[in-house]
């Protein structure tokens, strides 16, 4: 089975493109838990993150034992561990072993060049780029197998379907 992560700064179509990717790829897909556990708070702090990620985490690996071809998961624990270092300068042990032990196949890094789109849980509208460098330079750092997905919604499907079928 490949395993896909959908990863990117806040509104860039991660969500999107998790579920055209899944309806195309016919698979399995796991949305972001961080969406409902922050849902029911009003503020969080890094020790909330860790939480997140353990949950993210076991949501993950509970629905890859359900899948066969693919499966993708929109956000992991590599996302929560970006955040944490730079909403919080601070990343828990537990969370950073969690990113660093993570078992994707492909990630797909999804630039943010679509317009921001604001709801509660959204906090940087100003400085996605530079939050999208920091994805970028993490998974060139670490050797990671990433293609950056920008353009409209049927460029960036196209790409990530270039990318899934044809990279080694």
């Amino acid at each position: 089975m490949k395993r896909i992560s959908v990863i990117g700064p806040e509104s860039s179509g991660k969500t999107t493109l998790t579920k055209y990717l899944s309806k195309t790829l016919k698979c399995n897909y796991s949305e972001e838990y961080a969406r409902t556990y922050l849902d029911k708070k009003e503020t969080y702090d890094v020790h909330d993150l860790i939480k997140i990620a353990k949950e993210q985490n076991r949501i993950i690996t509970n629905k890859t034992k359900k899948s066969h071809e693919y499966f993708i998961a929109d956000t992991s624990c590599l996302v929560i561990e970006l955040w944490s270092r730079i909403k919080f300068n601070h990343v828990d042990f537990d969370l950073k072993y969690l990113s660093l032990n993570e078992d994707f196949d492909y990630y797909l890094l999804c630039k943010p060049d679509i317009p921001w789109e604001e709801d509660r849980l959204r906090e940087n509208p100003n400085d996605r780029d530079d939050i999208f460098q920091v994805y970028e330079t993490t998974l060139k750092k670490r050797n990671l197998n990433y293609k950056i997905v920008e353009g409209s919604l049927l460029e960036r499907l196209l790409k990530a379907l270039d990318f899934i079928k044809n990279s080694h």
